[in-house]
């Protein structure tokens, strides 16, 4: 609690002094997020960097990045056009639960309703998506999470269920994997995490142990996470797994400190542009390893959707002298006021 707390100050303050932000050149999310722009298309969306165009999911994921890192979408604009916008014109082309997750949870951590965005109430989507038989959302374990983080963000009652749906399908090692598959290995860190996520966001903290112990298994020399250990395809530490698991690890509370300081292995594979690439072994910018590391690297998990909306208003406030000075003062004070609070409470507890 002490943990999330500190981490919802520093990135209100963070907002309500951008000055001060942008006064860090060197820092990993702010060249990350100087990258992003710079590859953001016409329609105010960004691709996947596998198919020509805009993609649905992956601005969805940019504009939780962009929020992460103490930016306003809304003025992310080419030729007028913000990656918000995009979303909401392409609101009613998802079908899929799991879509309708990814695109909640932007519109949650944006501070809108995902009842009503672009005239889809993408919420009774997800909620329909639910299969009683097989206790998932979707095509399995990664939907799942999904839709559950999303419910449990927008404070939705979860089906009946669908938390015991999602347990039902760990396998032994502690791991899930994509699909629901039960098979010895089949696990992989990307699905583990989103999982320990949603079960984090649904207030499941008690079942994250074994999911964990697996984290710490899989884990490489290095402090990173490849997406699967036994692999025939390498197993050398990648981006996108190291930054999910970093995330799942913060969900549950844990001290990266004691995990060998993961988020320094993640910032190694950041090149000079701002860019991330995929793992070492690879030399390409890759966007969907750069939007996966900024949340990571500025501390936000998936569970943390509220506190991006909530930190919000700050961040768009007027910026006139004297209602910088007033803000600036309100900050200051609210700030000491609830640190000096959380380390009472974190002493007694202690």
């Amino acid at each position: 609690m002490f943990r999330k707390l500190c981490t919802y100050l520093t990135l209100i303050a963070a907002l309500a002094f951008p000055v001060a932000a942008a006064a860090q050149p060197e820092d990993a999310v702010q060249r990350a997020l100087a990258w992003l722009a710079s590859q953001q298309l016409p329609d105010g969306g960004f691709s996947n960097g596998f198919s020509e165009g805009s993609d649905i999911g992956t601005t969805a994921d940019a504009i939780v990045a962009v929020l992460s890192g103490g930016g306003a979408p809304s003025t992310w604009t080419v030729d007028g056009r913000s990656p918000l916008d995009f979303l909401v014109n392409q609101a009613g082309s998802v079908h899929s639960p799991g879509g309708a997750a990814k695109v909640a949870l932007a519109a949650e951590a944006a501070g809108l309703d995902p009842q009503s965005f672009g005239g889809v109430d993408l919420i009774a989507m997800i909620s329909d998506g639910f299969d009683p038989a097989t206790g998932y959302f979707g095509g399995g374990p990664f939907d799942s999470a999904l839709c559950l983080i999303a419910l449990s963000g927008a404070g939705e009652p979860l089906p009946q269920g669908a938390l015991d749906g999602l347990l039902a399908g760990r396998l032994e090692d502690g791991s899930y994997s994509f699909n629901g598959d039960r098979t010895p290995g089949a696990g992989d860190s990307n699905t583990t995490a989103l999982a320990v996520q949603a079960l984090m966001a649904a207030g499941a903290r008690d079942q994250v142990g074994p999911s964990l112990e697996y984290f710490r298994a899989a884990q490489n020399e290095d402090g990173g996470w490849t997406y699967q250990k036994p692999s025939a395809y390498g197993e050398a530490t990648d981006a996108n797994s190291t930054a999910l698991v970093a995330q799942a690890l913060l969900a549950a509370g844990e001290d990266l400190a004691s995990w060998g300081n993961p988020l320094e292995t993640l910032a190694s594979l950041q090149v000079p542009s701002g860019a991330f690439i995929y793992n070492a072994a690879t030399s390409a910018e890759n966007a969907l390893a750069t939007i996966q590391a900024i949340p990571a690297l500025a501390g936000v998990d998936y569970s943390d959707v509220a506190m991006l909306s909530a930190a919000r208003p700050a961040a768009e406030a007027d910026r006139s002298p004297g209602a910088g000075t007033l803000l600036a003062g309100v900050v200051v004070g609210v700030l000491v006021v609830l640190l000096t609070a959380a380390a009472w409470m974190a002493r007694r507890r202690s």
